[in-house]
């Protein structure tokens, strides 16, 4: 028997935080940016569109970022910050607003979203450290 579901309907709906619209977006600087895909697999195979390439990918969901080490739609960057720093076009305003808070903002934003995680099954709390275990938050002392 498989284990049951975490989530906990409310009025028969489960609200999930996937942080996401997941919606095609545009996220590269024009068609020589690296990220751009070689190839548009929404396109009809061997026509001209589908060697132009794609730069239209949807969002993904930053729930269970903090459980992955591979980002961006390609997997090709290992830190949260090198994939947030590589958005351009449709998402150029968020890298830019990321890119202007100051160093402790940039890396209390990367923590959060650290803390965006699959937990394993079984574990009780919501917050916990690198080793699954229960963190009190927010820590004793801070607000």
């Amino acid at each position: 028997m498989p284990p049951r579901p975490r989530l906990k309907p409310v009025n028969g709906v489960s609200q999930v935080p996937a942080y996401t619209d997941f919606k095609l977006h545009d996220i590269c600087s024009g068609p020589d940016d690296p990220n751009v895909e070689v190839i548009d697999q929404n396109q009809t195979a061997g026509s001209p569109a589908f060697f132009i390439g794609n730069r239209y990918f949807v969002t993904k969901r930053l729930w269970n970022v903090g459980s992955s080490p591979n980002h961006f739609h390609h997997g090709k960057f290992t830190t949260i910050r090198e994939s947030i720093m590589a958005h351009a076009g449709e998402a150029q305003l968020s890298q830019t607003n990321f890119a202007n808070l100051s160093p402790y903002d940039q890396g209390s934003m990367i923590e959060f979203l650290k803390s965006l995680k699959v937990l394993p099954t079984g574990t009780r709390s919501r917050i916990v450290d690198d080793l699954n275990r229960p963190v009190n938050w927010p820590p004793a002392g801070v607000y």
